[in-house]
């Protein structure tokens, strides 16, 4: 019987030994360590589009866009997948078991009520426009931080990194704040995505730290 082999337990934190990225566990170490795959020139898009592969993705997969949903041959061919899934004789028993599914959810007044409580508490009471009219904000908001993120290098996932702001979208919204503002680097951060979700829309810091940090930005004085 062959002797065992020795076993190192790796330790994290751990540091990448390409950058000065450090992952706080495995999951973050391998999804990290995709961004640093040498891609070669010949390579093409593996959904079939015959584009050349710009990106790795944590599935093996090399790819034309950063979203590998976002490759056109991955849209046409996931589209016709379920299109002729629910055009089966068999789709029907699983349509109505969804209906009925969101009628239950609707109808149950205790989970509704729950659902609600939760929103005023991390969200304060809105009216419907209103309500509306925050999503709006937050939906352009986000858009543009994640493209600042992927600009700089930065690959975002629900699972894994996500773009944070110090002074929180909410209370941005409750001060008028514009994008240039909000969206400033100074204000941006990337976070684990526990981390981030475990914040909520708290913010981290006073909006006259925001400020102060904004004025002290080489090059920028806000208006």
């Amino acid at each position: 019987m062959p002797a065992p082999k020795d076993y190192i337990k790796i330790q994290y934190p751990r540091k990448c030994n390409h950058c000065d990225y450090i992952a706080n566990n495995p999951q973050m170490w391998h999804y990290h360590n995709k961004t640093h795959v040498h891609i070669l020139p010949d390579q093409l898009c593996d959904h079939g589009c015959g584009r050349p592969a710009q990106f790795f993705n944590t599935r093996g997969k090399y790819t034309c866009q950063k979203i590998a949903q976002r490759c056109p041959e991955y849209v046409r061919i996931h589209t016709e997948r379920v299109t002729q899934q629910w055009a089966r004789p068999e789709s029907a028993d699983r349509k109505k078991s969804t209906a009925d599914s969101i009628r239950a959810r609707l109808h149950n007044k205790e989970m509704v009520k729950r659902a609600a409580d939760t929103k005023r508490k991390r969200f304060g009471t809105y009216s419907p426009e209103k309500a509306k009219e925050y999503r709006h904000y937050a939906r352009f908001i986000r858009g543009r931080a994640q493209k600042w993120a992927n600009d700089n290098g930065y690959v975002l996932g629900k699972q894994t990194l996500h773009v944070d702001h110090k002074f929180s979208i909410l209370d941005s919204w409750n001060n008028n704040l514009p994008e240039s503002i909000v969206n400033h680097p100074a204000n941006l951060r990337i976070l684990e995505a526990k981390l981030n979700s475990s914040k909520g829309p708290k913010s981290s810091i006073t909006l006259e730290e925001l400020m102060n940090l904004i004025q002290e930005s080489s090059g920028y004085s806000p208006d």
